[in-house]
């Protein structure tokens, strides 16, 4: 979503939501985001209003299904962490922030969060401002400091680092080609049948595991690149 679809934290403009209603009529669209159902329901669901019954949503990154049936959005899955995972991963990940002296002296909402399927860490939490955001850790190297702390001790789960402060850490499993293949499985499709838009496909990114999936992959900068690969899409 943020940087692909929208502004980050901010509503998709008027003419992506256009496009994306034009797209639908057209295509099935699936957004996999690492964002909660809520956030995406901000940013995009309520302001589109037409062919949603061609829209999935892939929340929290590939770990939750939802889809538009009876007038609703459904919850058609989801890959619940156990009481017994969250406190593990919360306690590895404040130990290694107190050990690296990490902890931030303000904060904007709970610097760690479970978001059910996945424990998400923000250095300054998800509601700081996005200027403050940006500056924290532009060049990734403060968040591999965290991610070389805490690595051995979550060797069975998966730790990505992504957006402007955040690491994701979901089990070992489930990664976006997981939710690729859920799309597959779901509407009976083909790895050829699928196209990938997003602003991240580097390793160790939580993108590259489509890319190392084999599905066909354009890298966007902004939703303005999103927004001419739309249209291009629309004249086929």
């Amino acid at each position: 979503m943020d940087d692909t679809l929208s502004p980050a934290k901010s509503p998709a403009d008027k003419e992506m939501l256009e496009l994306l209603e034009k797209l639908l009529k057209k295509y099935k669209v699936a957004i996999i985001t690492w964002w909660m159902f809520e956030t995406i329901k901000m940013q995009i669901l309520d302001w589109l209003n037409k062919n949603l019954e061609n829209l999935y949503i892939l929340p929290t990154i590939w770990t939750q299904w939802y889809e538009y049936k009876n007038w609703n959005w459904e919850r058609k899955y989801v890959e619940w962490l156990t009481d017994e995972e969250v406190k593990y991963i919360t306690e590895v990940l404040n130990n290694a922030i107190d050990r690296l002296n990490l902890r931030p002296k303000q904060t904007w909402w709970d610097i760690i969060e479970n978001r059910i399927s996945q424990i998400t860490y923000s250095w300054l939490g998800q509601k700081a401002p996005l200027e403050a955001k940006r500056k924290f850790d532009p060049d990734k190297k403060i968040r591999w400091k965290i991610v070389n702390e805490i690595k051995d001790k979550l060797k069975d789960y998966s730790i990505w680092i992504w957006g402007t402060t955040s690491i994701d850490i979901t089990r070992k499993w489930l990664d976006k080609s997981y939710g690729i293949q859920k799309i597959i499985e779901n509407l009976n499709l083909k790895k050829e049948d699928i196209l990938f838009v997003w602003d991240a496909l580097f390793e160790w990114w939580n993108d590259y595991p489509v890319k190392k999936y084999g599905i066909e992959a354009i890298q966007v900068k902004n939703p303005e690149d999103t927004k001419k690969i739309i249209k291009n899409l629309l004249k086929k």
